[in-house]
Order: C-alpha cells, then sequence, then structure tokens
C-alpha cells in the first residue's frame, strides 16, 4: 500500500517539513504548536487545491436537479424499455454537458489523501514523544478519545448539512441519515488508533468542510 502511494507520501512529505521549518523560522519554539500549525496550513493546501473539483460537483449536481422533470419525462415514457430510456438520458446529459462523475470525485478523493498522509506522518520521526495540549504524543492515539469524536462530528454536520441543502434529496424522500451516520462513525472509530496528527488534519479539514458547505451548498439554498 505504502508502495502504491509513494509520489504522493514523498510529495506530502516535502512539502510538510518546508511548512514546518517555515513555522520555526517565524518563531514558534513550541514542538507541538509548531507542528500542528505546519499540519492545519498543509490541510488548508490541499482543501483549496481540490476546491475547484468541490465547485464542479455542485454545479454538475445543480444542472441534474434542473433537469430532473425531463429525465422523469423520459423514465416513465419509456418504462418498458430500460435501453432506450437510459440512451434518451444519456443524450439528455451529452447535449447539456452534464457529467455524471463529476459529483462523484470530491467524495473519492479525501480517502487517497488520508491514507497518503498517514504514512507521511509515520515516518516523519520528529513528532514522537511531541506533545500538544492535552496529547501526551502527536504520533500516537488519543488517550482520552477527545479527537476521534470531533472527527466523527467533523464528519457528520458537513455531510449533514450538504444533504439538507440538496432539494433533489429532500423532494425525493432519499433518506442519507444512516449514511452520514455510518460514515462519520467509521471515522471516528477509525481515529481511535490514528496518529493524533493525522486526526488534528482530518478534523481541521472538516471544518473547512464545513465552512465551504455553508457558502457554496447552504447559503444559496437560502437565498
Amino acid at each position: 500500500m505504502m508502495t502504491l502511494f509513494k509520489p504522493i507520501i514523498d510529495f506530502f512529505t516535502i512539502v510538510f517539513d518546508k511548512l514546518h521549518a517555515f513555522i520555526i523560522s517565524a518563531g514558534v519554539t513550541d514542538k507541538g504548536l509548531a507542528y500542528v500549525l505546519a499540519v492545519i496550513l498543509l490541510t488548508v493546501i490541499i482543501k483549496t487545491a481540490v476546491l475547484p473539483f468541490s465547485i464542479k460537483s455542485i454545479k454538475s449536481t445543480a444542472k441534474m436537479q434542473e433537469f430532473q422533470p425531463v429525465i422523469k419525462k423520459i423514465q416513465e415514457k419509456y418504462k418498458n424499455d430500460p435501453q432506450k430510456a437510459n440512451q434518451e438520458m444519456m443524450r439528455i446529459y451529452k447535449e447539456n454537458n452534464i457529467s455524471m462523475t463529476g459529483g462523484c470525485l470530491p467524495m473519492l478523493i479525501p480517502l487517497p489523501i488520508l491514507m497518503a498522509l498517514y504514512y507521511t506522518f509515520m515516518q516523519i520521526k520528529g513528532i514522537q514523544g511531541v506533545s500538544f495540549l492535552w496529547l501526551p504524543d502527536l504520533a500516537g492515539s488519543d488517550p482520552y478519545y477527545i479527537l476521534p469524536v470531533l472527527a466523527a462530528l467533523s464528519t457528520f454536520i458537513p455531510s449533514y448539512l450538504m444533504t439538507k441543502s440538496n432539494p433533489a434529496t429532500e423532494s425525493s424522500g432519499m433518506n442519507m441519515m444512516p449514511m452520514n451516520i455510518g460514515m462519520a462513525l467509521m471515522m471516528g472509530f477509525m481515529s481511535i488508533k490514528f496518529p493524533s496528527l493525522l486526526v488534528i488534519y482530518w478534523v481541521v479539514g472538516g471544518v473547512y468542510q464545513l465552512v465551504q458547505t455553508y457558502f457554496l451548498n447552504v447559503k444559496p439554498v437560502m437565498k
């Protein structure tokens, strides 16, 4: 697995080391704080880098919602001929430049990045034994389970808001709550054994995602 992500791991290691060196040169002398600030900066850089994909996903989803009435008519018209219905839907999507995969890509990006960062932080020897606030070792797990709880919450809240702001999901009666809860519980459970520095990345990323979801999904619907 590590071999598969090696180019990404090497890249993240270089970026993280440079960010950490920059923070140290800025006068931050507390070791734990320096590493956490480096993680925060790295998170913001990564999240901002994939932001265009998120915006594209939102636009793609909005366009699909716009054509839902047309798609429903096609499905009703060709309800006895699924192949013909599928061909007509593909034609509509192609003519209107609607991507079927545009909405999925942002959901697939975070996990490979998380796995690459797992190995990145595992090979950074300097964090071992470095404490921060209640965390005795940034390379180890949180003995008080505060970070896993925060990881679960920072996973659930943005996904919940995104679901509630999606009119198509609400009107179709599709219940996304079990999926949102399941993902949050999975991340919380995984965070129990993850290095604290990696969980801090996920929590900060969740906060970034929360702000992004509010401005890109929730606020436009409120208007």
